[in-house]
């Protein structure tokens, strides 16, 4: 098996794809109006979802975990060509209020709704199957409890998408918080689905599902 350093990688794979005019993490971060929010996905994961997005012409987007918006921005970005739209579920309004400026700073507004709310009641008020993609990125905490709602939003042959799936491998075993065992319960929970799925290592883990 070949072995190579990671941040290396990162650092190399970042100069090459510096030239894209694209919304960037950091610059994301720093243009925010604020700095209390979760944390957001990696450049490198926002490529690949623009990617996936466009492979599979998604049109109706259900993002769960709004954050500062930067993956909702891309996730508008790949489906706005299409006509599509981003829904997307925030439980924090002044979060949800820096994620809007952001957007129209960007000019993707159109493509995305923000639902506040606790989105383990949220989600239900979406019909079976409404969803080409829908990605999670709450609180590693519901997980578990919010995977069945996921599912039955979810068109047969839709995307799910998951971040931070390798949060128990981040954190040594002993040394665990609730959030890594709701995690590895999760992982282990959608092999029981009927799912083709697989995790990637990048950023603190991506799993990639298709609903069969």
């Amino acid at each position: 098996m070949i072995y190579f350093d990671y941040e290396e990688a990162q650092e190399y794979i970042q100069e090459i794809y510096k030239g894209q005019d694209v919304p960037r993490e950091q610059e994301f971060i720093e243009n925010s109006t604020t700095q209390d929010f979760d944390p957001i996905i990696e450049d490198e994961m926002a490529r690949l979802f623009r990617l996936l997005l466009r492979l599979t012409n998604a049109k109706k987007v259900l993002e769960i975990g709004t954050s500062i918006g930067f993956s909702t921005t891309h996730l508008a970005m790949a489906v706005k060509e299409n006509g599509g739209k981003v829904i997307s579920l925030e439980l924090d309004e002044d979060v949800a209020r820096a994620a809007r400026l952001n957007f129209e700073r960007l000019g993707v507004s159109e493509s995305i709704e923000i639902v506040i709310g606790n989105a383990e009641h949220t989600i239900k008020d979406f019909e079976d199957e409404a969803f080409d993609v829908v990605f999670q990125d709450s609180s590693k905490r519901v997980y578990p409890k919010m995977l069945d709602e996921c599912l039955r939003v979810l068109k047969k042959g839709g995307l799910f998408l998951i971040d931070d799936t390798l949060f128990p491998v981040i954190t040594p075993k002993d040394e665990w918080t609730v959030s890594d065992e709701a995690i590895d319960d999760f992982n282990r929970m959608l092999l029981e689905k009927r799912l083709i799925s697989t995790i990637l290592p990048i950023g603190e883990g991506c799993t990639l599902a298709v609903k069969t």
